[in-house]
């Protein structure tokens, strides 16, 4: 969740959108198919940057998964009183307000998540590759992108949340083949939630919103009955175009992504 988004509700008040469980389950997904070795899993014995961490939600249910990976959060929205919080709330895990932090030069990084991350970033090109700068960053280096899909779906939501774009496949592949990356895998996921975007940008076309009244997925309060229903159905959405694809069918869907390398 965007730090934003959290700081919507208190933290007695805060309930995580089942779509951040869903996603939790491809980025799982593609991590241990697509991205690690048999033995990385086995063992455990990896080191994950999440990059634009936002809450730390992700990276500390991802740990529990991996629990003798080295995970480190970074976020510029961090500051020192943050920190302190979250790294007091998910033991385990480093915090840091930058990926030029000296304690990263020390480590050899096998995986970055950028989940969510560059379409807030103006150039996110050079942004790219400054990541390959990092001491640790190699050519066995995979990095994981997601993004909001599809331009013409902007929404308030996105300009609430300080995107500058939305991707298609082919504009991520062409904005990380520019940084120098390729890509071993790409497409698209939760095809069922594009309906619910259409519908929400034509009513946008239609009548103005009022960005004071946005708030994003911070204040979801569904309870835990339809958070897991939604959570399923998501799951199952990812499933199904996993499948698809096996057989040529690529299906559209909100998200897009990219597991990539240094060329």
């Amino acid at each position: 969740m965007d730090i934003k988004e959290y700081n919507v509700n208190t933290e007695q008040q805060k309930q995580n959108h089942p779509w951040e469980y869903a996603r939790l389950e491809v980025i799982f997904d593609l991590l241990s198919k697509k991205t690690l070795s048999k033995e990385q899993i086995s063992s455990g014995e990896l080191t994950i940057l999440d990059v634009g961490c936002g809450d730390a939600f992700f990276l500390n249910e991802l740990s529990k998964r991996l629990p003798k990976a080295n995970c480190f959060a970074i976020d510029t929205a961090f500051d020192d009183e943050s920190i302190a919080f979250f790294a007091e709330k998910y033991k385990g895990i480093n915090f840091y307000p930058s990926i030029e932090h000296e304690d990263l030069s020390k480590i050899k990084i096998d995986v970055i998540l950028l989940l969510d991350v560059i379409e807030h970033i103006e150039n996110d090109v050079d942004f790219l590759k400054k990541l390959t700068e990092m001491p640790g960053f190699s050519a066995d280096t995979r990095i994981i992108i997601s993004v909001p899909a599809y331009q013409n779906l902007f929404c308030s939501h996105d300009t609430w949340l300080g995107h500058y774009r939305r991707y298609t496949v082919k504009k991520l592949r062409n904005h990380i083949g520019q940084a120098g990356f390729i890509s071993d895998q790409d497409g698209y996921f939760f095809f069922s939630l594009l309906l619910a975007r259409i519908i929400q940008k034509f009513k946008e076309n239609m009548i103005k919103p009022d960005l004071t009244k946005v708030s994003g997925i911070g204040d979801w309060n569904g309870g835990k009955i339809i958070s897991k229903i939604i959570k399923t159905v998501l799951v199952w959405d990812y499933k199904i175009s996993k499948i698809k694809r096996i057989f040529g069918i690529r299906l559209p869907g909100l998200s897009t992504y990219t597991i990539c390398r240094k060329q």
